[in-house]
């Protein structure tokens, strides 16, 4: 089923906009990474090695290792490794938002490039939706695992929340599309899913 973008409009609406979720504040959310075999990058060698798999796999076109290190810092919680053997195998990077942050993201503004700090949501802090701003893995079994990773995440722990995603590749639309994710009408290359708007639409 596919949603119009004003079905898409009023069910953001209907969210409620920021609250406060119990899996995002410090202890818990980490505890629920690592049941997903995630680990939040915290030294200096953690951030170097993120940024090196992500230009390995995605090229230069991506943020800059200061960047990145920025954008986790206003969150606590958005870059999160995948370790296998000693070595970072892959990672996830997932940004809570602000109603702001999802204003952005509807009217086309939000630029993944350049993350301003009004759009996304300290670690405990209220929130009303996360952007899956990016991910890569070396190996098959590291980009299977954050694939489920992110789908627990979605469907499991979040499930009344939306959760937000560009197909700046065609292996990640291939992906969003694998997740459930629709296209959200009116903004291109935007896709989004809340498993509890989507599950009452079907």
């Amino acid at each position: 089923m596919m949603l119009v973008m004003d079905d898409a409009r009023t069910a953001l609406g209907s969210l409620g906009g920021e609250r406060s979720h119990p899996r995002y504040v410090p202890g818990a959310s980490e505890t629920m990474m690592a049941s997903l075999r995630l680990h939040h990058a915290q030294s200096e060698q953690d951030f170097a090695d993120v940024h090196a798999l992500a230009v390995a796999e995605m090229g230069t076109k991506i943020a800059s290792l200061e960047e990145i290190k920025r954008v986790d810092a206003m969150t606590d919680a958005t870059i999160w490794m995948v370790r296998r053997n000693d070595a970072v195998t892959g990672f996830l990077a997932t940004l809570a938002l602000t109603t702001k942050g999802v204003a952005a993201l509807a009217d086309g503004s939000f630029d993944a490039a350049d993350i301003d700090e009004k759009w996304v949501v300290p670690l405990g802090q209220p929130l009303a939706g996360f952007y899956c701003w990016c991910y890569a893995g070396r190996d098959q079994v590291s980009r299977g695992a954050l694939v489920v990773a992110l789908r627990t995440l979605i469907d499991r722990h979040f499930p009344d929340l939306p959760f937000f995603g560009r197909d700046s590749t065609e292996a990640g639309a291939k992906i969003m599309r694998h997740l459930g994710f629709f296209p959200f009408d009116g903004v291109q290359h935007l896709f989004w899913r809340c498993r509890m708007v989507m599950d009452a639409a079907a």
